[in-house]
């Protein structure tokens, strides 16, 4: 695959809206005023399962590594003499969704193997405890009780239903000081992306501050609809979210407003949840409203499935004027194509890092956890995601033991919050933070690019 951009330069311009400096307690380590690229999706990527496992050589060069020497001093659950271990929770075996955060899992695994390569962390060998959040509230309440009682922290974090957060701020450190567990988060939805427990790369989602106020003040990435509104005039559509958590509504409702903001007007109620276990029936009266409206922009916002199931309803319907098929970073994934073939070709991705089918080769860190789990079909963007989260904990590690620091989870918290604008070894494409003095016309952030894969 080879890289083209759209223009000269290959540089498109992204604003902010209008919002306030961020609070102490909203954990957002690199805020993002621009998303890195609009990716648009071709044919050509190699066909992999979403649900393939990629974690056996991982596991193995784990376990192969000789414990490592000169520990820093430490003290808490999760660490012993030779090991610190972290929680790996994530949403695999679940019939919504078949194998969704598999490849995350699997990154973990691999990070761990690059880790424990290089002698350990913190003088530690690193070993990845993974528990199943199956998508259902329940099992990931027990996934948090059995991380709180086992790990030293949660790492790379992909829940779904992650709406409980008692046990997270309530968890008892070794010593019975509710502390909190610290939850380095792959991605965060509400209410968890408002917890100042959660640390995540990237700060998506409304102002935690405001929240409760009445009107709620917050601030987004919009570089991908002001892309979309610069280069194809007089947009307008249906914008498609998952309805599983309900919370998503609150997340998804405050982008998609932007959206229309900047110009893409929308068609009948405008934004539509749908499950993810909804057949491609339970699209045909979303596309028929498009249909009837003539619609040229259309955002599918839940699962890969979703967005396949939403294109193909559309093409049986005859609907045939779209200019934008947009969809979320979970669709930067090879069997995006392989499943949904000719249909999807041309689907924009909106990625917050490095687009690694193309540029992985130019990225250190990148590249090798891409050899680390086989090759570039075994990886997808949620698998990247997890493997930021765990590129800041192994940063906030080190910089908690340095000058002779005592490793725990009181440490770890101080070593995150002055975390301001970690990068994840260049991997993640961040941006200045916000000026909240001036207007939202002035507001530009410096440029990202917009890649074509073929």
């Amino acid at each position: 695959m080879t890289a083209k951009s759209d223009r000269p330069g290959g540089a498109r311009a992204a604003v902010r809206r209008a919002g306030r400096p961020f609070p102490a307690r909203t954990r957002f380590i690199g805020l993002i005023v621009a998303l890195a690229a609009a990716v648009l999706l071709a044919a050509g990527c190699t066909t992999v399962s979403s649900s393939s496992s990629g974690s056996t050589a991982a596991s193995s060069a784990t376990a192969t590594q000789a414990a490592p020497t000169g520990s820093a001093a430490a003290g808490d659950i999760g660490i012993t003499a030779t090991t610190i271990r972290v929680a790996m929770i994530a949403d695999v075996n679940s019939s919504l969704a078949p194998g969704l955060f598999q490849k995350s899992v699997n990154a973990m695994n691999a990070w761990a193997a690059i880790v424990n390569a290089s002698g350990g962390l913190g003088g530690r060998k690193v070993v990845v405890d993974f528990c199943d959040a199956k998508l259902d509230p329940n099992s990931t309440t027990n996934c948090v009780i059995k991380a709180c009682q086992s790990d030293f922290a949660m790492v790379g974090t992909s829940a779904n239903a992650l709406t409980d957060l008692s046990d997270i701020d309530g968890c008892k450190n070794a010593q019975g000081q509710a502390v909190g567990i610290p939850d380095l988060a792959a991605f965060a939805f509400l209410p968890q992306g408002c917890d100042p427990d959660t640390y995540t790369i990237g700060g998506l989602g409304p102002y935690c501050a405001t929240a409760k106020g009445n009107p709620q003040t917050y601030a987004l990435n919009v570089g991908d609809y002001r892309y979309y509104t610069s280069h194809f005039k007089n947009l307008n559509g249906i914008f498609v979210y998952s309805s599983e958590p309900p919370s998503l509504k609150l997340d998804f409702d405050p982008g998609f407003q932007v959206g229309e903001n900047l110009g893409i007007k929308p068609d009948g109620q405008g934004f539509y949840p749908e499950s993810a276990a909804a057949p491609q029936s339970a699209l045909t009266p979303v596309v028929s409203v498009m249909k009837s409206a003539g619609a040229t922009f259309a955002y599918g916002g839940g699962t890969p499935q979703n967005t396949i199931m939403l294109e193909r309803e559309a093409r049986l319907q005859g609907v045939n004027g779209v200019k934008v098929w947009a969809s979320n970073s979970g669709i930067y994934d090879s069997s995006f194509i392989a499943q949904g073939g000719s249909t999807v070709n041309g689907t924009y991705a909106s990625l917050n890092d490095l687009p690694f089918y193309t540029e992985y080769q130019d990225n250190p860190a990148e590249a090798g956890l891409i050899k680390q789990m086989g090759g570039i079909a075994n990886v997808n963007n949620n698998a990247l995601n997890s493997y930021m989260a765990a590129l800041l904990f192994q940063d906030a590690v080190t910089k908690a033991v340095a000058n002779g620091g005592t490793l725990n989870r009181t440490t770890l918290f101080a070593a995150l919050k002055n975390e301001h604008s970690f990068d994840a070894k260049g991997v993640a494409v961040l941006r200045a933070r916000p000026d909240p003095e001036r207007p939202v016309a002035a507001r530009v952030a410096r440029q990202g690019r917009n890649l074509r894969l073929q």
